[in-house]
């Protein structure tokens, strides 16, 4: 009689499923697959704690994040542009 098959081993509780382009992506360099994913977390659960440090927010990447800086400036900057617009347009049409 041929034993009983068993039932597969759970993962374990730290275990992750990758897509493959982007492990292939993480080992690019040559770098062990399981070595890529830890310095790939931990470089973003720096920038995340140096973001909170700094008073921003962490859940927005920072090519979204808006310069406050300049944000009186662009708006003005924008009218201007509209302005202008308006004016050749009309300028066109006589």
């Amino acid at each position: 009689m041929a034993p009983a098959p068993t039932a597969p081993a759970a993962p374990a509780a730290t275990a992750v499923v990758i897509d493959p382009d982007v492990a292939s992506q993480l080992t690019a360099g040559g770098e062990d697959l399981s070595a890529a994913v830890d310095q790939a977390l931990r470089n973003q659960l720096t920038m995340q704690r140096r973001a909170a440090e700094a008073g921003e927010d962490e859940r927005m990447p920072f090519w979204l994040a808006r310069d406050t800086e300049r944000s009186g400036e662009l708006e003005d900057e924008l009218r201007d542009r509209v302005i202008q617009r308006h004016e050749s347009e009309d300028g066109n049409r006589e």
